[in-house]
């Protein structure tokens, strides 16, 4: 009886361990899965019927915010200094700056508004050929420096919570 009380008592403290302590995770890979979150939510958009359309635009506004942080304050400096790709570099911050006055724009508007879908449409269609640009120019050559993508991705995780938990705690106020 007793060992079994120990092992279990080992269990949970190897289950406590694992859940307190994060596992790394590559900040490329985090990116990924934001193109990924983001391009659903594209989709969703254009399928929604026109009550859950303010929802989810919102979803995504917030979700393209929080990645171009990380990209901007993170990823891009890195790559930057790690690589020659100036031009390459310099496209993809103009892009972001595209993206940024688009959602500042869709802020101010409501989904409902006229005109909305279609810069809404317009942002997607960006965001797109951002995406895959970086997915397949970009990233490729970052990936081949010797950046710490895992000790970049730790503090994009930290960036990514700590938006998302101000920007929900704003939204619960406003509702």
């Amino acid at each position: 009886m007793v060992k079994k009380q120990t092992k279990s008592n080992e269990d949970h403290d190897e289950m406590h361990d694992e859940m307190t302590e994060q596992k790394p995770i590559n900040a490329l890979e985090l990116l990924k899965e934001d193109h990924r979150e983001v391009e659903q939510l594209f989709t969703s958009f254009e399928e929604a019927d026109s009550r859950s359309r303010q929802r989810i635009a919102d979803e995504a506004l917030r979700a393209l915010e929080v990645h171009a942080k990380i990209e901007e304050g993170l990823v891009y400096p890195a790559i930057r200094e790690a690589t020659d790709e100036e031009d390459m570099m310099d496209e993809a911050v103009e892009e972001h700056h595209v993206v940024k006055l688009l959602i500042k724009e869709l802020h101010k508007m409501k989904a409902s508004a006229d005109g909305y879908k279609a810069k809404f449409k317009v942002l997607s269609e960006l965001v797109k050929h951002h995406v895959l640009e970086e997915e397949q120019e970009m990233f490729p050559q970052a990936e081949q420096t010797d950046i710490d993508w895992e000790e970049i991705g730790q503090e994009a995780m930290s960036i990514k919570e700590k938006m998302m938990s101000k920007s929900s705690r704003g939204q619960r106020r406003a509702a």
